[in-house]
């Protein structure tokens, strides 16, 4: 059973092999074990919208790919910074109602009008699903991807997040 779990492979579970290759032949992924793990749970998390990454990229390394990704995939983003941003509620409202991925850079704390989006906490008003963002309830569209980036290793999260 040990041995097992020595073997395992999140790598290898997520992702195959030739889509590693192909983002790396790309040329704007780094071939580092971390650079590979964000890649692959952005990849995943944009197309299940499950989960809201939270990636940790000391080196900006992955920043790039992340753009050049989003890019090649068409996707309408809004990308915003975290840190003393006055649009920052506005920004959020945008992307949340016309269903852009937001990428918040310079993440290294997750603010509390973030909470609602990450535990997707929707209510439904007839037929339609809103959310809280502020003060504000915004009309929640399906297609809603969010991505926090941070230089930080050791950023801490709150529980309640």
């Amino acid at each position: 059973m040990v041995e097992d779990l020595a073997q395992f492979s999140f790598k290898k579970l997520l992702s195959s092999e030739s889509q590693l290759l192909t983002w790396k032949a790309d040329g704007k992924l780094p071939y580092d074990q971390l650079s590979q793990e964000n890649a692959i749970v952005i990849s995943s998390s944009l197309d299940t919208g499950m989960i809201v990454p939270y990636i940790i990229d000391p080196s900006n390394a992955s920043t790039q790919w992340i753009r050049y990704f989003l890019r090649s995939r068409k996707v309408a983003t809004e990308e915003c910074g975290c840190k003393e941003n006055p649009r920052f509620s506005s920004q959020i409202e945008l992307a949340v109602r016309f269903g852009k991925v937001l990428v918040l850079w310079d993440c290294d704390e997750i603010k509390p009008i973030l909470y609602p989006l990450i535990r997707k906490d929707l209510n439904h008003e007839g037929p339609r699903y809103v959310v809280r963002v502020g003060e504000k309830l915004v009309d929640f569209h399906e297609d809603f991807r969010m991505v926090c980036v941070t230089r930080h290793a050791n950023v801490e999260l709150p529980p309640d997040a």
